[in-house]
């Protein structure tokens, strides 16, 4: 060897991992592991960690598939409990939770985080903030924990929603997931009614009230409820694709749900929601308001003379008979008042709750915990809450609390309510932004160009989003009218925010925002 070469190789750099090489090493690490516990997973359980691990993947790269995952295990997943803990999970908690960081960390390395400014944000912290304040005063504290968690996961999933859903065919992937899963457990509970299947207490005759997951007729339907409307107003107007077709027959496997569940409070809670929408639809629609309460007033007088069927009329005249507020104690028991006179007996129950403690309530999710100090014999089983959900949180958080609930639900109602003017004034004039005051009256007309995100002029702010058709905006919004009517409503006789229920009312809140913005 000559001394020249001697010389190259004396000189050559030592070797190193560079960018790359260490981005390889780090592959062959991960797929390493990745055969190491796939090795170690018994065959049955293989397609399920698969597809989590592929869910988990497809998350890190667009979360927005996660939100889809957490729609369908709100109406499909087990609820699992834990022993001596007072407390239960689903997979929808973690699933949402990692959603939402996933999102989080995208935002963090783009540096751009949208957190909504607007007043239903607000709402909702000052709620969670007075259930936080509540929670101290609880007796049970993992069952403040388990309510207070319901709405911190309803403002993850509206904050989440508001950011990500701001276009129509992202609207539309969403409203795909929700419907196919409505119609799904929809299919469930048409499968249990008919077999039958489920407990003898469910009983119509000779079928069973459909359940489906949920594990009680009544949340059942107030969960189908909360869809029924959307896809109602999504079967009205022309899309693109096969979008129409999909919500034309999700409406009608879920309207066969709520109907075969025989629940009074979600079927009251339709009634009114469709009078609702039908007011805020159009001239011609709001002459329907009338044929529709003539056909309720039918419907009960057909029960009481006795020409409907004895299992159902003795659903609506029992209600009938025995509507409105009274003491339990005053009345005789039957089979026929049972159900009203025992809902009855846990809203004086929770209204005992709240004259004892008006301010900060007996702590989130402490009905239950404290219901053997204020019920009425023979009704000492507590089941879980007042069934009235607005004196529910008047019990559990004050008389703060329930102010709280109701401006949540107020400014979602005048948030639906200003993107409907909005929409109407857009079309009415082919293609331009609606600018208003503070007070949310139109003030002027501004065209909009190809690529305009804001209108012209001071203190003028946009409506409408030029990604979002006006059509579809204002179909939109009046599905969300009538399901949050229908979700008020419903609480009125019940607690929805059940089995995730929460998680999905706050992706219809996100659904409120994102077709407007500032």
């Amino acid at each position: 060897m000559s001394a020249r070469t001697a010389t190259v190789f004396s000189a050559a750099p030592p070797l190193t991992l560079g960018p790359l090489s260490r981005w390889r090493l780090g592959q062959v690490t991960f797929g390493a592991v990745l055969v190491a516990i796939v090795t170690a997973i018994p065959l049955p359980y293989m397609l399920a960690v698969f597809g989590g691990v592929l869910l988990l993947v497809a998350m890190m790269v667009a979360p927005i598939v996660g939100l889809y995952a957490v729609l369908l295990a709100v109406g499909f997943s087990p609820t699992f409990g834990l022993e001596d803990a007072s407390f239960s999970i689903s997979a929808f908690e973690p699933l949402l939770t990692l959603v939402f960081l996933f999102w989080l960390l995208q935002g963090i390395t783009r540096k751009r985080i949208m957190l909504p400014r607007e007043g239903l944000f607000g709402a909702l912290i000052l709620l969670l903030a007075l259930l936080f304040l509540a929670g101290g005063s609880a007796t049970s504290f993992p069952l403040a924990f388990k309510e207070t968690l319901k709405w911190i996961l309803m403002v993850l999933a509206y904050v989440f929603t508001r950011a990500t859903v701001r276009t129509d065919r992202a609207a539309r992937a969403l409203l795909v997931a929700l419907f196919l899963t409505g119609a799904a457990e929809s299919i469930l509970g048409a499968a249990q009614f008919v077999i039958p299947m489920g407990p003898p207490e469910f009983a119509i005759g000779p079928f069973i009230r459909a359940h489906g997951m949920f594990g009680q007729p009544n949340p059942f339907a107030g969960y189908l409820g909360t869809i029924l409307p959307i896809a109602l107003t999504m079967s009205l107007v022309p899309h693109p694709g096969r979008f129409r077709v999909v919500a034309v027959a999700c409406f009608l496997l879920i309207a066969m749900g709520v109907l075969l569940s025989v629940s009074r409070g979600a079927w009251l809670g339709l009634t009114i929601s469709l009078g609702v929408m039908a007011t805020a639809w159009s001239k011609q629609a709001r002459a329907l308001v009338l044929p529709l309460a003539a056909g309720v007033i039918l419907i009960v007088a057909l029960a009481n003379f006795g020409v409907l069927p004895p299992s159902i009329a003795s659903r609506i005249t029992s209600a009938t008979d025995n509507f409105g507020v009274f003491d339990v104690r005053s009345v005789q028991l039957t089979s026929e008042n049972f159900a009203v006179v025992e809902r009855m007996a846990h809203w004086q129950a929770g209204w005992a709750m709240f004259l004892d403690y008006p301010f900060l309530g007996v702590g989130p999710g402490n009905y239950p915990a404290v219901y053997e100090q204020y019920y009425i014999p023979p009704w000492r089983e507590p089941l879980g809450h007042a069934h009235n959900y607005y004196l529910n949180m008047a019990a559990e958080a004050g008389f703060p609390g329930l102010l709280a609930l109701l401006l949540v639900l107020g400014l979602a109602f005048r948030g639906l309510s200003r993107r409907i003017a909005a929409a109407n004034t857009l079309i009415a004039v082919g293609g331009a932004a609606a600018c208003a005051d503070a007070s949310g009256s139109v003030e002027k007309i501004v065209q909009l160009g190809d690529t305009q995100t804001e209108p012209a002029g001071p203190g003028c702010s946009l409506l409408l989003d030029p990604p979002f058709s006006p059509v579809f905006a204002r179909a939109l919004a009046l599905g969300l009218l009538g399901s949050l009517a229908m979700f008020s409503i419903h609480n009125l006789f019940d607690n929805l925010l059940v089995h995730g229920v929460g998680i999905q009312v706050g992706v219809l809140f996100g659904l409120i925002g994102g077709v407007s913005h500032r």
